[in-house]
């Protein structure tokens, strides 16, 4: 029978048949090569959200801890802007590292939390856009004495890829309400922010 005709298949007995997908019964060499890519685009903006979520944890540290408040320029793009609303805007690199030198000499200590990311990544890859809820903790020094404040707000933020790096190039931190630890949140939180 080697080498013999099959009758209602025309093929030879000892050829073999292409394997087929058990999913569809497709031959795997026609499946869609379109689904590989795209997982590769998806992945590729995972990838990028997890790296802005670093960038802003590094954002938050940076802030806190004392040691390495000197690297907090380095987040930055070169034309960078950076409003803390209502207090003042900073354009460029140069007006962040004199708040940056401020920061550390007006606050005793502090403890940022932002929460609840919302990051969008560009087509391109390149820039994406995020909101963030925030939370802070902090020692003012006001008038020479050490003075303890909660704050909350949002931070609308924008990132750029700067040589492989996602830095930010504009941060928007919005104050909804600030108290001191004294006073508590009862008579300061206005309900109009939140509707």
């Amino acid at each position: 029978m080697d080498g013999q005709w099959h009758r209602s298949t025309g093929r030879r007995r000892d050829e073999r048949r292409p394997q087929r997908s058990v999913a569809r019964g497709r031959n795997r060499s026609t499946a869609p090569r379109w689904r590989g890519l795209r997982l590769i685009n998806d992945l590729d903006r995972l990838l990028a959200i997890e790296a802005i979520k670093q960038l802003k944890a590094r954002y938050c540290w940076y802030c806190d801890d004392p040691h390495v408040q000197h690297l907090f320029p380095t987040l930055f793009t070169d034309d960078a802007v950076f409003i803390e609303e209502p207090l003042e805007e900073m354009h460029g690199i140069v007006e962040i590292k004199d708040f940056t030198r401020r920061y550390a000499e007006e606050v005793a200590w502090s403890r940022h939390y932002a929460v609840t990311p919302l990051i969008e990544v560009a087509d391109d890859g390149e820039n994406a856009t995020g909101r963030w809820q925030a939370l802070l903790m902090s020692a003012q020094f006001v008038n020479d004495e050490e003075q303890m404040l909660w704050a909350s707000g949002t931070y609308v933020e924008t990132y750029r890829k700067v040589d492989g790096d996602w830095k930010f190039s504009r941060i928007h931190a919005r104050g909804r309400w600030m108290t001191s630890f004294d006073e508590g949140l009862r008579d300061t939180i206005n309900p109009e922010l939140f509707g």
